[in-house]
């Protein structure tokens, strides 16, 4: 990066984060900024927090700052600043270095070894676009991009750091963040990235629900949620979450209705955001037609009568749905 560019970086880093960075440094320990933040400052957007990794030890970070907390077993260390121009800066992450043993759970390392190198840190990282980072101070390798991850902004492609699988693997999560992340910034996944994915899109089931649900909310409160859930169904992560909504691909309606129920269910969702409607809202844009593939039946005429049959995909009949408000219902 040209100077000029390194300037513009510490131009719009927060006073609060650099008295953190700052205060390391002086005790003698490097200080980078890391992750989604920096990204986002590359990419002229607001940070939504701020991370910090550090050659510091937990034990040595706390020593540093007036209050912190430290309640886990990855060795973040919260920093605690009362005075702050904004409520998103009154706290902010400190990690040491780390390196991650096996995620035989599919979602948590087994056990958090402390580094004193980077870039073991930055090789545990989940994207390219997340895995740089910068150093205040100015010192000769204050922006450290080993990954590519500023080519990767540029070309508006997201990829895994290192073998997809291996990403993947160790935090099943990391699929449906790479939808979100894609989603949110208007970036195609890459292809080695979307393989991987697609192999192993099964893993998801070994996240807990509330972990799902919190990316699945970022997803149907973007601008577009209708593309994200297309990608989690062309993704394979669709069925392994709400397969309810996949029985309505290819469901034919009657009447005024010019979309199958998927298709139907999706320019619903779509519509509810255009509108910038509120979460529920959404949702059951999404859903309120999820019981009609399991109502459908054909209404046959015969002479002046109308008689039901059981469904049959192979002949164009006016369809009827009763009572797929109360399946729905059920099922959601």
């Amino acid at each position: 990066m040209k100077s000029v560019e390194l300037e513009n970086l510490i131009s719009k880093i927060p006073k609060e984060v650099l008295f953190v960075t700052d205060t390391l440094e002086k005790a003698g320990f490097e200080a980078y900024l890391v992750g989604g933040c920096i990204r986002d400052i590359l990419m002229d957007r607001e940070p939504k927090d701020w991370d910090i990794t550090t050659s510091a030890k937990p034990y040595q970070i706390i020593g540093l700052f007036e209050k912190t907390v430290y309640e886990n077993d990855f060795g973040t260390v919260m920093v605690i600043q009362e005075d702050v121009s904004q409520e998103t800066l009154r706290q902010i992450e400190v990690t040491p270095y780390r390196i991650e043993a096996k995620y035989t759970d599919f979602r948590h390392p087994d056990q958090v070894l402390f580094s004193d190198k980077l870039e073991d840190d930055l090789k545990r990282r989940d994207f390219t676009i997340n895995a740089m980072a910068f150093r205040p101070k100015g010192h000769d390798k204050n922006f450290v991009d080993i990954f590519g991850g500023l080519k990767d902004i540029k070309d508006k492609i997201l990829k895994a750091v290192g073998d997809p699988d291996d990403r993947f693997t160790e935090d099943a999560l990391r699929m449906l963040r790479a939808i979100r992340i894609a989603l949110q910034l208007g970036f195609s996944v890459s292809y080695e990235s979307s393989e991987s994915i697609l192999k192993n899109s099964n893993l998801i089931k070994k996240i807990s629900p509330e972990r799902i649900r919190d990316e699945l909310i970022k997803i149907i409160m973007s601008s577009n949620p209708s593309a994200g859930i297309l990608m989690l169904q062309k993704f394979g992560l669709l069925k392994n979450i709400i397969p309810e909504l996949e029985e309505g691909i290819g469901c034919e309606q009657s009447g005024e209705h010019i979309y199958d129920v998927w298709n139907h269910l999706l320019h619903a969702l779509q519509h509810a955001a255009d509108k910038n409607w509120p979460l529920e809202i959404r949702f059951a844009a999404l859903f309120h037609d999820i019981g009609k593939p399991k109502s459908r039946r054909l209404a046959e005429v015969s002479g002046s009568a109308l008689r039901q049959a059981p469904s049959d995909t192979s002949t164009k009949k006016k369809y009827t749905f009763y009572g797929h408000e109360v399946i729905g219902y059920r099922m959601a």
